[in-house]
């Protein structure tokens, strides 16, 4: 991707790149799940206690992801990813090597800390480079691997966990993330000129952040994007508990959970943007967020009246999967069309709220839904309404709040 490529239609090495990168964070944040029962018996400590170093890792995760779009604003795409990538490497060796679970604790938080710059990093460079239909089609191919990641994450730290022991899938991550480094250092070239760049100053960030918190439209669809994703993501938060308790399957078969998943979000996903141009964003998000809400009542319904088993106690996830893996192209770049000229700053932003969503799962959700298919369908239901009243905010109040300079290549909420 060179800076001639700039302008010029997207290609799918320009996804691959940029979905590799993006996916590091989501995949790190799941791999060492199914080494949680290893890691209480070498440890000595809880479920509980484990649990939340994945906890940790997400909240250090969003708190970066604050400010990690205004670094790059500042002082370029490359130059932060290839920082981050390489910290984090370091961070995953301190895990493979920790004695305790404090010192697992801060070395988690770190990586959290780094592994933030691959999502929100590639969503600014392609909003500098594409618009419209063509920045969601990359963006749908980005959001597959996103998807991708934490599914496949417990499978890949299943194996590895079987074959060697919890200390290894940390080896692994460091293996990843060097590798991720040297791509984008031999690959990836810079999408923002210094002449676009941003002062990183702490009064003009702090204005910058007033800004894009005052707009409206913008936070409404911010937080409808994160509503949508705390639903599919709670499977992914809560896999250890969905396959060993509720599919009643052994720790090396997570695939019979995540490979269906990954499938309907990658069907999802391909079928999003084609749609857009058929039917128009509007339609195609009401009509997602309408099955979002349909599977989660039904299954909740369903499973309460007369539990399901394994393989149809899936139906539900696989069909909020599939809408939601449809319609969040559209709302990322939708919600990266406010904000020109600060597009590192509101992917931050962005990404804060999946991964609140995602933090939310794990803290909070997961520990009340645990052993319940029901239960879990519930929290899909409750994230299409939630989302489905925000969205309702975006179409009263967008178009006043859209930039005049950016509507011409805009994804209108009306198209």
């Amino acid at each position: 991707m060179t800076q001639s490529d700039l302008k010029s239609p997207p290609k799918l090495t320009d996804g691959m790149l940029l979905a590799a990168v993006a996916t590091l964070g989501p995949f790190a944040a799941n791999t060492y799940v199914p080494a949680f029962g290893d890691i209480e018996r070498d440890f000595g400590v809880s479920a509980i206690a484990v649990q939340q170093s994945l906890s940790l890792y997400l909240l250090a995760f969003a708190c970066a992801s604050l400010l990690i779009g205004a670094l790059s604003d500042a002082f370029g795409r490359r130059r932060v990813l290839i920082a981050a990538t390489i910290i984090f490497a370091l961070a995953s060796i301190g895990c493979m090597f920790a004695n305790s679970i404090e010192a697992l604790y801060g070395w988690r938080f770190l990586m959290g800390l780094c592994a933030s710059a691959g999502p929100v990093i590639s969503q600014a460079i392609v909003r500098d480079q594409w618009q419209g239909v063509e920045a969601a089609r990359i963006l749908a191919l980005i959001a597959i691997l996103f998807g991708v990641g934490p599914c496949m994450a417990p499978i890949v730290g299943g194996e590895l966990t079987v074959l060697f022991g919890w200390r290894f899938v940390f080896a692994f991550l460091a293996f990843f993330g060097a590798l991720l480094s040297l791509i984008v250092i031999i690959f990836l070239r810079e999408t923002l000129p210094e002449d676009r760049r941003t002062s990183f100053r702490p009064a003009s960030t702090l204005m910058n952040y007033g800004k894009v918190l005052r707009n409206p439209a913008f936070v409404a669809e911010v937080l409808a994007h994160g509503f949508c994703f705390m639903g599919l993501i709670v499977y992914s938060a809560g896999a250890a508990d969905f396959v060993i308790h509720v599919m009643k399957l052994r720790v090396d078969q997570f695939g019979l959970l995540m490979v269906p998943i990954v499938g309907v979000s990658m069907l999802g996903a391909w079928m999003g943007p084609s749609l857009m141009e058929k039917i128009g964003t509007r339609k195609l998000i009401f009509g997602g967020i309408a099955l979002l809400i349909i599977s989660g009542l039904a299954g909740a319904l369903v499973e309460w009246i007369h539990p399901l088993t394994f393989p149809l106690l899936l139906l539900p996830p696989l069909l909020y999967n599939l809408a939601a893996a449809a319609i969040r192209p559209a709302i990322n770049v939708m919600n990266l069309d406010y904000f020109p000229k600060n597009r590192g700053l509101a992917a931050s932003v962005q990404q804060v709220s999946l991964t609140g969503a995602f933090g939310i799962s794990s803290a909070v959700l997961v520990p009340l839904v645990m052993g319940e298919s029901w239960k879990y369908c519930l929290v899909m239901l409750f994230s299409g309404i939630v989302m489905l009243l925000f969205w309702l905010i975006v179409e009263k109040k967008r178009d006043a709040y859209l930039p005049p300079e950016a509507r011409a290549g805009a994804l209108a909420a009306k198209g």
